[in-house]
């Protein structure tokens, strides 16, 4: 018999073998990808609404756009270094063991964000504790808990919890933006900060977790160790996969960190700046549903060039929005960028699930790092560049490199870039 809730066990009788004859991404398979997808929207969105608070707050505590986008690397680097752990924990412990804590550790660095007014304080609320928060209640644990649960409609299955981060961005960033304009940016963490509070005894209480923690196909064996076996680390896969990650974060962060104060600075109105922002976000859920459903039926490589060309696309068309402001530019940029962004997620998570099936969670953890280095990297230069050129268009260029580099794993590693299923290299 295996734990129920950590889903560590033997794979022989009906838990592997699944229902026959049924769909996965239906019933409890469904309301799994709902949960993670809940999560996702929570972590990410509230998260990465950090760019709706850049000009309030540097405007009212007098920051410079550097100091506190580099409270934004923090969070970010807080965020990636803490993947791994949560991603191994929840293969030990199970999803309630992560969950849970992060919840409320997320919540209090909210809180004290409202309540901030020295660096050091951006430091350790906004920057560390919700950096952990949202490493502990991402996809770091929500891929392994559906990979117990799903085989088949594996990519298809990550994309709708991926999905949580466009409708996370659409109604997060505009709602805070909404509250910072009649009550203020105080108000606006303090609110997202009580809301976290109070949903973490609320899901402790509410979910079946051994249920959720079963699965269908639950791991073969329960990792030896916290961390993955350093074989893992050192295969051309694993590295491909955590440059593709990285080099993407470091494209959509050096562009999405300065959009609002970069549209309202064009002369649009901070909501609307706010709101362009969040449909970018939004759109997402186009590309990271399709590019999932895409890749399985077409092949990873010509689907995922074509994502990362228009991304690059997307960059090109915001920088001559500089030149020519006006509504036709910035409804192409969101719908180029915005239906592109996230969409490589789905696609890197199904291949670690597949490639790694004892160490999802933790595996997924450590190439976070990548992501959590990319996104720093990609908002502090961004508002290191502005400080340093007065304009965007460093920025913009480092953008549109980082889409490059992060495509040619996929052509230069033939085991995540090919559709085949074979060994790993070593």
């Amino acid at each position: 018999m295996g734990d129920p809730e950590t889903g560590a066990g033997p794979t022989s009788g009906p838990a592997a073998a699944g229902p026959a004859g049924t769909r996965e991404l239906a019933g409890a398979g469904l309301a799994v990808v709902a949960l993670c997808f809940g999560m996702n929207m929570l972590a990410r969105g509230l998260g990465e609404s950090f760019a709706v608070f850049l000009l309030p707050v540097t405007e009212d505590l007098g920051w410079s756009r550097g100091a506190f986008s580099s409270v934004y690397a923090i969070y970010m680097i807080s965020q990636g270094l803490a993947a791994p752990l949560a991603g191994a924990l929840f293969d030990r412990f199970g999803a309630r063991a992560v969950w849970i804590p992060s919840l409320m550790l997320f919540g209090a660095g909210l809180m004290i964000a409202s309540v901030m007014d020295a660096l050091w304080m951006a430091v350790v609320g906004p920057g560390i504790m919700v950096g952990i928060g949202v490493a502990g209640t991402g996809m770091a644990i929500g891929a392994g808990l559906i990979a117990r649960w799903f085989r088949a409609e594996l990519t298809l299955a990550m994309a709708g919890a991926y999905a949580g981060l466009s409708v996370g961005m659409i109604t997060v960033a505009p709602a805070a933006a909404l509250v910072i304009e009649t009550e203020g940016w105080r108000m606006a963490y303090r609110i997202m900060g009580l809301a976290l509070l109070a949903a973490g005894p609320i899901l402790l209480i509410a979910l079946p977790w051994a249920r959720i923690g079963a699965g269908r196909w639950p791991a073969r064996r329960r990792p030896g160790g916290l961390f993955p076996p350093l074989r893992i680390l050192r295969e051309r896969a694993f590295l491909g996969l955590f440059v593709a990650l990285s080099m993407t974060a470091v494209c959509t962060w050096s562009v999405l960190l300065q959009l609002v104060a970069y549209l309202t600075e064009l002369g649009y109105s901070p909501l609307a700046a706010a709101t362009a922002y969040g449909v970018v976000g939004g759109l997402s859920i186009v590309g990271i549903l399709a590019t999932g459903w895409l890749a399985d039926r077409f092949g990873r490589r010509p689907v995922l060039t074509a994502s990362f060309a228009m991304s690059g696309l997307g960059v090109v068309v915001l920088w001559a929005l500089s030149a020519a402001p006006g509504m036709a530019l910035l409804v192409a940029f969101i719908a180029i960028f915005g239906c592109n962004m996230g969409s490589r997620g789905p696609v890197v998570t199904a291949l670690v699930a597949r490639l790694y099936p004892d160490n999802v969670g933790a595996v997924f953890g450590m190439i976070t790092i990548g992501l959590g280095l990319g996104s720093a990297l990609g908002g502090f230069a961004s508002g290191l560049l502005h400080d340093l050129t007065g304009g965007y268009g460093a920025s913009f260029a480092l953008a549109i490199a980082a889409a490059g580099l992060g495509l040619a794993p996929f052509w230069l590693v033939p085991s995540i870039g090919e559709d085949r299923r074979g060994a790993l290299e070593d």
